[in-house]
């Protein structure tokens, strides 16, 4: 039905386009004549100003290091996927991509990135690694790096990256792309706008994707996006966007686990494998996964209002409003386990304790965990309402000029999530299914499942904020921004009578309720001894609420590790862990040939809450044990990021970014009779992500002769060895792949394209037991009407 539906809308709209075209009067160049400029397909499109900052002043009077990729580059090379897209922002990484589409990132080193979506934060980030949906409605995405408290509130340590969506305009614009790949992977897109009536502006687009995947792993996709907007004159400027997608996924569980201890042979004791290795007999090209019952649905929308109204020519007013629902169902089983026993039924062993061996069966796979072998079900349910109001203006003290922005933002977001995690509420032949190693027979039976409980949990933020970039002359610009954050958050939980995704108010607990309170800051100051040539540094400031909640079996200790007793009445437990962040930076910019970023930083983070062993105190003359947590621990992370753009031709451009950090835990606070805990890991480095990342991309058109409007690229990335285990030298090796592509436009109308991704087939891991892609292709033509 999805393709009827989507093949009708191709075929109205494009007819639509082109009558839309033939009555185009416009006088001005036509977009055909420079489609394929090399300046239309930067990697790096020229950085005027941050979308998310909101202040009418150029990226280089702003002591933050940005980067931005723009949605022609993401066409040229055929991204669709956020995570192949973060390869080509340096100080980025993926950190997991799991069970085949839950999606994480980390920015120089920090834990879960928070994404933003045309500046409006995506609470799920922080909650679970979520799927991020297609990219056709994408017109850039910014990395804006290092704390960001200031511009997206509590939980950004490293940066933030926000996905901007294409707006309304004028223009007219329109342009078809059908597109066909290695395993059958099909996607049909179509993005149009301009005039629509009288001052109203419109953009709409529309995708389609759907194929069998590598390692049978896909996701069928379909997205339709819009936006409406209009100049109402002295009224001002109102604009509406509004979007859905319906997206189903197969799910990756991996091939057979790697080894659980050092294993050895019974027979004669022999050594088998270290732990942590792969299996040294299994082919990690197999897929254990459980087609016939697993299935992974997410369906998306959401919609917002925004109002300008300009006051005076220094001054103007923005009101937005959004609303966003996901509801994500997830049937799925998750990884696999080895069979255990005490007895000496196995061909294989590993030591647990001097005195005690556990025997393995090293032939036969188990789907599930040791922990849980059920399958899992979950559904989590979203809502997340957004108002923000801000001031924008600029004014003069004596000489100096002053762009400000002074705001306020409210965010409400409500979770639920329904679980089928009871022994009631699985059934069927198909569960705990065995596998051989080799050769695995798929299909095992099937199974069901239902839900009896619901998690719930709502957070709600007040922020308010001052910005001003201060423009002392010529030479000197300065920074200064401030915000404080008011924040709350209350759980519960509820039981399920009828297995249905709805609860009784009846069957809810009491809510327990977190109340906190944070200031961030961020001040810099850039100096321009030339005005191709700018020094930036800066300081600024994070916060994280601790949500902890009151248990009468647990000591707690505060930043010092000294015990004190909370609230037993509820609030709050710890204080927000914070930290800090300075850096330094060099821009340089020569005409439209060279534009360079090159920033050294460091950040650090406090009051990190750790648990800390167990302890026996008395309690009314009784010895009873407690658990210790406390917020004693600390980390640091340093590093650096450099990006080059060079164009040595018109027709000709090289870019290249590199982005290296280290992020390690350090020793926790000790005081007192608490002294004797340590921190295990103490300058270990982090584990599931590289410390060096980088990639270079070169693009060339032929621009005369019989070859003119062919075009090529070539881009290549490497990733650092990423550890699993740092104890036992355990990682994944260093990578370096590289990806090509050709073009060619016919009568400034229809290209025809080829990529090559992993031009050279070379075999890696994408996770411990995941293979990575092999060399793959996607053949596409485009009509630009």
């Amino acid at each position: 039905m999805k393709k009827v539906v989507v093949l009708a809308l191709l075929l109205f709209v494009c007819v639509g386009s082109l009558l839309a075209q033939e009555n185009d009067k416009r006088t001005k160049k036509s977009i055909t004549d420079s489609l394929f400029r090399i300046e239309q397909v930067n990697v790096m499109e020229k950085k005027k100003k941050i979308d998310l900052l909101g202040l009418d002043v150029p990226l280089r009077f702003v002591p933050i290091t940005v980067s931005k990729l723009s949605s022609q580059m993401l066409d040229r090379k055929g991204i669709v996927d956020l995570m192949d897209a973060v390869k080509f922002l340096p100080g980025i990484v993926a950190k997991d991509k799991q069970y085949g589409q839950f999606q994480q990132f980390s920015i120089r080193g920090q834990g879960s990135a928070v994404v933003m979506i045309d500046g409006i934060r995506d609470e799920r980030t922080l909650n679970n690694n979520v799927p991020y949906g297609d990219l056709a409605a994408v017109e850039s995405i910014e990395l804006l790096k290092g704390p960001a408290a200031i511009l997206a509130g509590h939980s950004a340590m490293g940066g933030v990256l926000n996905i901007v969506r294409k707006k309304a305009s004028s223009d007219f614009s329109a342009n078809a792309r059908i597109s066909y790949g290695s395993w059958d992977e099909r996607r049909a897109t179509l993005g149009f706008g301009g005039k629509l009536v009288g001052p109203l502006e419109y953009r709409a687009n529309v995708n389609y994707s759907t194929g069998d995947g590598w390692r049978e792993v896909n996701a069928n996709r379909f997205s339709v996006y819009g936006a409406l907007g209009a100049d109402l004159g002295k009224w001002g400027r109102v604009d509406v966007t509004g979007s859905y997608a319906d997206d189903d996924y197969t799910t990756e569980i991996g091939a057979a686990p790697v080894m659980p201890g050092d294993m050895f042979y019974v027979d004669g004791d022999k050594p088998y494998a270290l732990k942590g290795e792969r299996h040294p007999e299994a082919d990690y090209r197999e897929v254990y996964n459980d087609f016939a019952n697993n299935y992974m649905k997410r369906k998306v929308w959401d919609m917002s209002v925004s109002y300008v109204y300009q006051i005076t020519d220094w001054m103007k007013l923005k009101e937005r409003f959004s609303y966003f629902h996901s509801d994500l169902d997830y049937h799925c089983i998750e990884g696999l386990s080895y069979r255990t026993s005490k007895d000496p039924i196995y061909k294989w062993y590993y030591n647990k304790s001097e005195t005690e061996k556990v025997y393995v069966d090293l032939d036969t796979v188990q789907r599930g965990n040791a922990a849980r072998l059920n399958p899992l079900n979950f559904n989590p349910d979203h809502k997340n309402v957004n108002n923000t109001i801000e001031l924008t203006g600029k004014f003069e003290t004596g000489s100096v000029l002053h762009n400000y922005t002074l705001g306020w933002v409210y965010n409400c977001f409500d979770f639920a999530q329904y679980n089928g995690y009871g022994k009631d509420d699985l059934w069927g032949p198909g569960l705990d299914a065995l596998l051989p190693v080799r050769n695995p027979h798929i299909v095992q039976g099937w199974w069901d499942t239902k839900v009896s409980a619901v998690s719930l949990r709502t957070e709600r933020t007040h922020g308010i904020y001052l910005h001003d970039v201060i423009e002392f002359n010529d030479k000197w610009k300065m920074m200064a921004s401030g915000r404080v954050d008011l924040y709350s958050r209350k759980t519960s939980s509820a039981t399920i009578d009828n297995g249905k995704q709805k609860y009784e108010t009846k069957n809810r607990k009491e809510w327990k309720e977190v109340e906190t309170s944070a200031f961030t800051y961020r001040v810099g100051v850039v100096y321009f001894p030339m005005s191709e040539l700018s020094f930036y540094g800066s300081v600024s400031s994070y916060f994280n609420p601790v949500t902890t909640t009151y248990s009468p079996t647990v000591m707690y200790l505060d930043r010092k590790g000294n015990e004190f007793n909370p609230d037993e009445n509820g609030g709050e437990v710890f204080k927000p862990e914070k930290g800090y962040s300075t850096e330094v930076g060099v821009r340089y910019t020569l005409n439209e040939m060279v534009d360079i970023n090159a920033s050294v930083f460091y950040i650090r983070k406090y009051n990190i809450v750790k648990s800390l062993g167990d302890t026996t105190v008395l309690v009314d003359g009784v010895a009873t044990e407690k658990s210790i947590r406390g917020q004693v621990g600390r980390a640091d992370s340093r590093g650096f990021d450099v990006e080059v753009v060079v164009r040595p031709l018109p027709t000709l451009q090289i870019t290249g970014g590199l982005g290296w950090s280290d992020y390690r835990l350090r020793e926790i606070a000790e005081s007192g009779r608490f002294s004797k805990y340590k921190e295990q890991n103490k300058n270990v480095r982090a584990t599931g992500v590289p410390r060096t990342t980088f990639y270079a991309y070169a693009d060339y058109m032929i621009p005369r002769g019989i070859f003119k409007n062919l075009s090529f690229h070539l881009s290549g990335n490497f990733k650092d060895k990423v550890f699993r285990n740092v104890d036992n030298r355990l990682y994944d090796p260093a990578l370096w792949l590289m990806d090509a592509g050709i073009f060619y436009t016919i009568k400034n109308h229809v290209t025809l394209a080829l990529n090559v991704n992993n031009l050279f087939d070379k075999e890696y891991f994408e996770r411990t037991t995941i293979m990575g892609k092999p060399r793959n292709y996607q053949a596409s033509v485009s009509y630009t009407f």
